[in-house]
């Protein structure tokens, strides 16, 4: 039997279909921009069943109603080619099956398992990785990360994968060692700066995130829109945070928005950087308009929570109050057949939640600050990173500032001052709720400190590679 260059077997595959595997394998690990090519060679692929299997993870990986039509025409197309196949051909037609019908549970458990019986299925592995981080499982993005290891010591690609584990567990100083491995064995490991991105926001290390992404993004240009997009996402987080909003707002024009409009990880990339850019008192102009003109057509999708608050929001910035009052409808009705293993994430967070985002929207901060505290505990389960997430939490700060909830917000900023004491803004939003309620002399303090950690800003502040011209 074939074999592929992991070393696995491959039922039914000639020396073609093994070379559509391989470069597959390379592509979706590496973010790759030629995925096309592969769906190309499944089309034609008549014998082995591999081939229309990964092209039926790839449609939905899509989240979107065309990418689960074709992913249910690829897996009819496997199961026509499956006589023959081997356990873990098996696996993959169970965990499709799994995927196409909505139990994701049961779709990572089958990956968890592979990856321990086949650790060198990377493919299998970041499926399973993607199918935990969308229920925000950090555990299992973990989990998965530990058992590929031990087979693939030489592979930075599961060094990458297993540092954004480690991340969203929070050992961040075992990530960014792992992604740091990663990318001394390949410069060129898109996922492993993400990594290391991540590790540095969640301290506060913003310069230094400026400058690992500077000087990688050189390696970005053949990444696929998410990953390109994403990357310079996280730049555009890192100026934000640096009181650099005006090179943050030129990445979105350069970088961040265009590249693929349609897609769904390229439109949350834009609501989430134009949402930031607002909470720092940047105008952004008429931009929201055109985001939202790629999201009315997502209305009734429903593929992830996470995805559906941030549309919602994005929506409702726009000021398209239709679809927003439609969205809301269909996302209650969503949550009312949510099923047990999904019901926190739909009815005990993303209700609320969209509710809270829609009246942040429109500036009822106390509506936006009580239904956005009803979510805010329940937000793991709808998926996300834990600096995606961060989003959720920033617009209820916001609500709970502007509607004078001064006690609440103060335990926040002070909490997030403790977690990122680097960050200027954080601290001149202390100073003002410590003016607010009288207590002058720590205002006093906290605008100092803000004041020396901008001048640190401007001392460190170079050139940023790849900014917008």
């Amino acid at each position: 039997m074939a074999r592929d260059g992991q070393g696995l077997e491959v039922s039914n595959a000639n020396t073609d279909a093994i070379a559509a595997v391989d470069f597959l394998n390379e592509q979706w690990l590496g973010f790759g921009n030629r995925m096309a090519e592969f769906i190309a060679a499944a089309d034609k692929e008549e014998n082995c069943s591999m081939l229309p299997l990964l092209a039926a993870s790839l449609m939905l990986s899509m989240n979107s109603a065309e990418g689960f039509e074709a992913a249910g025409r690829y897996l009819g197309r496997a199961r026509a080619m499956s006589a023959g196949a081997n356990a873990r051909e098996m696996a993959w037609i169970a965990a499709t099956e799994a995927w196409i019908a909505g139990d994701i549970p049961a779709a990572q458990k089958i990956h968890e398992d592979m990856a321990m019986q086949w650790p060198r299925d990377l493919l299998s592995a970041k499926i399973g990785q993607l199918h935990a981080f969308g229920q925000g499982d950090a555990e299992g993005i973990l989990r998965i990360g530990e058992r590929i290891v031990p087979a693939n010591p030489e592979n930075h690609y599961v060094w990458g994968m297993h540092a954004f584990g480690l991340e969203e567990c929070n050992r961040l100083d075992e990530a960014e060692a792992a992604a740091r491995k990663a990318i001394a064995m390949e410069r060129r490991d898109p996922w492993a700066h993400h990594a290391v991105a991540h590790c540095l926001e969640a301290r506060g290390r913003m310069v230094d995130g400026v400058t690992l992404l500077a000087e990688m993004s050189d390696t970005w240009e053949d990444c696929n829109s998410f990953m390109y997009t994403h990357l310079w996402w996280h730049q555009a987080l890192f100026l934000i945070d640096l009181d650099r909003t005006d090179e943050a707002l030129g990445l979105y024009d350069a970088r961040v928005w265009g590249v693929w409009k349609e897609f769904s990880e390229d439109q949350i990339n834009a609501i989430s950087l134009l949402a930031r850019l607002e909470l720092r008192g940047v105008d952004v102009g008429n931009r929201w308009a055109d985001v939202a003109t790629y999201l009315k057509p997502r209305l009734h999708e429903h593929f992830s929570p996470f995805l559906d608050l941030q549309y919602l929001y994005g929506l409702a910035r726009a000021g398209e109050q239709s679809a927003v009052t439609e969205m809301l409808a269909s996302l209650e009705d969503r949550a009312e057949r949510a099923r047990s293993f999904e019901r926190e994430a739909w009815a005990d967070c993303t209700v609320p939640a969209a509710h809270g985002l829609a009246a942040h929207a429109v500036g009822d901060f106390a509506g936006a600050a009580r239904l956005l505290g009803q979510a805010v505990p329940h937000l793991k389960p709808i998926g996300g990173s834990i600096a995606q997430r961060a989003l959720f939490g920033a617009i209820h700060l916001d609500a709970l500032m502007r509607a004078g909830w001064n006690d609440a917000a103060m335990a926040i900023l002070q909490a997030d001052e403790k977690e990122r004491p680097t960050v200027a803004w954080t601290k001149r939003a202390l100073g003002d709720l410590y003016r607010r309620v009288g207590r002058t002399e720590q205002a006093l303090g906290a605008e100092y400190q803000a004041g020396q950690l901008a001048r640190q800003y401007r001392a460190a502040h170079g050139p940023t590679k790849g900014k917008a011209a």
